[in-house]
């Protein structure tokens, strides 16, 4: 006999359903999250909290096009996950750790 699953949404033990929008973006973060590559990307950012990140270091490590990682990196900062910024030439990344940890507690098992 299979228990039910250990799981309760963010906020108290017996927290509301989800409004709409709330649901909505809920949805649209982990649409963001939902692609291998984007997954590989915020590691690879996340692994050098210290110094930001390159599209150069993205495409050298994910073995992929310019073009396919400034349009996962795009996604990405649209959605939240990571910050730009402009240094002369060079675009820099950052992971924004904020809302990465917001939608974790959205989902976290009780």
């Amino acid at each position: 006999m299979t228990s039910a699953p250990d799981f309760a949404w963010a906020g108290a033990a017996s927290a509301a359903p989800l409004d709409a929008a709330t649901a909505n973006a809920l949805a649209h973060g982990l649409q963001v999250l939902a692609d291998p590559t984007r997954l590989r990307i915020l590691s690879l950012v996340a692994a050098n909290p210290d110094r930001p990140t390159t599209v150069t270091e993205l495409v050298s490590a994910l073995g992929c096009a310019q073009s396919t990682a400034s349009h996962h990196l795009r996604i990405l900062v649209d959605g939240g996950y990571l910050t730009y910024e402009r240094s002369g030439t060079w675009g820099l990344y950052r992971l924004d750790a904020t809302k990465l940890q917001a939608t974790s507690a959205s989902i976290r098992p009780r």
